[in-house]
C-alpha cells in the first residue's frame, strides 16, 4: 500500500498527465543568477621626450578576476529579458513566460475569497493542455492588445460567482486592477507545479511593463519554460541559452548573468533539497528509490521466511508427486504461481487501501491542491511490482524444495 502511495504521488506530480503532457519536454528557467567579480586595477606608465620636454602618458587598465566573486544577485526573470532574449531562441518548439503565484484577496457576497493567479502569455497555452470544460484561452492578440480577460478553474469560479450553467461571459473584478471577462473554464490540475496549480490565469500584458522589470532590465519574477521538439534536445537548448547568455552586455557590478536551468523533477526536488543554482532532481528520486528499496527489504525477507516455513509443511506432498514422476520444474512453477497468486490478492487489497488512503488526502488537502488518483499507469506499475515481488519472495523458497529428494521429503513429512 505504501508502495503503490509512493508510485501515485510520483506519477501525479511527474507523469505525462494533463495539463502537463509534454512534462518530459519541458525545460524551466524559474530564476538568473548576476554575479560581480573582483576587479584588479593595473597601471602603467610611458614616458617620452617630446621638443626637449619629458611627456608621461598613464595608462590604466581593469581586470576582472573570476574566480573572486563579490557580488551575486539571485531572483526570477525580467518580462523585458525574456522578449529581447529568450523569446527569440530558435531551439526550442515553443517559449513562454510566466509570473507564478499571486495573491489574490476578493470579496464576493462581502466574504474574504483568497486566490492565487498567474500573469501568462499566449504560449502559455501550446505549452500546458489544460481540459477547457468551458470556452478557450485567451489569444496572442488579446494578450498584444491588453485585453482584460481571465482563465479559472471550476473550483474557483464556483466559490466566487457560486454555482451556475455557465461562467463564460462573467465579470471578475480584482480589487484596483479592475474586471476581467471570463472567458475560459478549466479543470483542476493533478499536479503541484507553480506553473499550472493556481486559481486563475491572467494575461501578462495586463499590468504597467514596469511591475514585470526590476534592476537592470534582466531580472525580475518572472519564469520562463521551453518547450523542447523531444527531450533528446536539452543539451542543444542549454548550448543555445549559454550563447545568450554571453551575449549580455554587463551592467553596473554585474558581469555575468546566468540562467538556472531546471527540470521538472528539478522544480518537484527545489521544494525540498536544493537551491535556485543548483539541480537536484535525479538526487531526489535517488534518495526516494533508495528509501523505498530499504523499505521493502525487511517485509521481503519476512515473506521468504514465510514461504520456506509454508512449502516445508507440504513436503509429504511434493514427495509424492515426485515418486508419481513430477520434475523439479514442476514443482517450482506451482510453488511459484501459487505464491503470485496470493500475492497479488494482497497486492489488489492492497490497491483498494491506497485509493481509500489518496482519497482522505485529497479530501483534506493535505499536500495542497495536488489530486492523487490510481491512473492506468499507476495500476501498470503496480501489477509489475506485485510480480516482481513474488517472484522475489517465493524464488528462493521454491527451488530449495523443489530440489528435495523424494526419501527426504517423505522423512521430513513423517517427522
Amino acid at each position: 500500500m505504501v508502495l503503490i502511495f509512493a508510485v501515485a504521488v510520483l506519477e501525479n506530480e511527474l507523469g505525462s498527465n494533463k495539463p502537463m503532457t509534454n512534462s518530459d519536454k519541458l525545460m524551466f528557467i524559474p530564476s538568473m543568477t548576476a554575479k560581480g567579480y573582483e576587479r584588479q586595477k593595473e597601471t602603467k606608465y610611458d614616458s617620452i621626450w617630446v621638443d626637449d620636454t619629458l611627456k608621461i602618458d598613464t595608462i590604466t587598465t581593469t581586470k576582472i578576476n573570476r574566480a573572486n566573486v563579490v557580488n551575486e544577485s539571485n531572483a526570477g526573470l525580467s518580462y523585458s529579458v525574456f522578449n529581447d532574449r529568450l523569446k527569440t531562441m530558435t531551439t526550442p518548439r515553443f517559449k513562454s513566460v510566466y509570473f507564478p503565484k499571486i495573491p489574490i484577496n476578493v470579496y464576493p457576497s462581502n466574504a474574504k475569497l483568497e486566490l492565487e493567479a498567474n500573469l501568462v502569455d499566449a504560449e502559455f497555452w501550446k505549452i500546458f493542455d489544460f481540459k477547457f470544460l468551458e470556452g478557450k484561452a485567451f489569444s496572442e492578440m488579446a494578450v498584444e492588445n491588453r485585453v482584460r480577460e481571465v482563465v479559472m478553474k471550476k473550483e474557483a469560479a464556483k466559490a466566487y460567482f457560486g454555482n451556475k450553467d455557465s461562467y463564460l461571459g462573467s465579470e471578475f473584478t480584482w480589487g484596483s486592477n479592475g474586471t476581467f471577462k471570463v472567458v475560459g473554464i478549466v479543470d483542476k490540475s493533478v499536479s503541484s507545479n507553480e506553473a499550472v496549480s493556481v486559481d486563475l490565469f491572467f494575461p501578462v500584458t495586463f499590468t504597467n511593463s514596469d511591475d514585470l522589470n526590476y534592476s537592470f532590465g534582466h531580472l525580475g519574477s518572472g519564469h520562463v519554460v521551453l518547450m523542447a521538439h523531444n527531450h533528446n534536445d536539452f543539451d542543444k537548448i542549454s548550448a543555445e541559452l549559454d550563447k545568450v547568455e554571453n551575449n549580455i552586455q554587463p551592467v553596473d557590478d554585474f558581469d555575468e548573468f546566468i540562467f538556472n536551468e531546471k527540470t521538472l523533477e528539478d522544480m518537484y526536488a527545489w521544494g525540498f533539497i536544493g537551491n535556485q543554482t543548483q539541480r537536484f532532481g535525479s538526487k531526489l528520486l535517488g534518495y526516494i528509490f533508495t528509501g523505498l528499496g530499504l523499505f521493502l527489504l525487511i517485509p521481503l525477507i519476512n515473506l521468504i521466511n514465510l514461504n520456506s516455513t509454508r512449502v516445508l509443511e507440504r513436503s509429504a506432498e511434493i514427495g509424492v508427486r515426485k515418486a508419481f514422476g513430477a520434475q523439479t520444474k514442476d514443482v517450482l512453477v506451482q510453488f511459484l504461481f501459487e505464491n503470485l497468486i496470493l500475492t497479488l490478492i494482497g497486492g489488489f487489497i492492497g490497491l483498494i487501501l491506497s485509493q481509500l488512503l489518496l482519497g482522505l488526502f485529497n479530501a483534506n488537502q493535505w499536500l495542497g491542491e495536488t489530486h492523487l488518483a490510481i491512473n492506468p499507469m499507476v495500476a501498470f506499475i503496480g501489477l509489475v511490482i506485485m510480480i516482481v515481488f513474488s517472484f522475489l519472495s517465493g524464488i528462493i523458497p521454491a527451488y530449495r524444495i523443489s530440489r528435495i529428494a523424494i526419501s527426504n521429503a517423505l522423512k521430513t513429512a513423517s517427522l
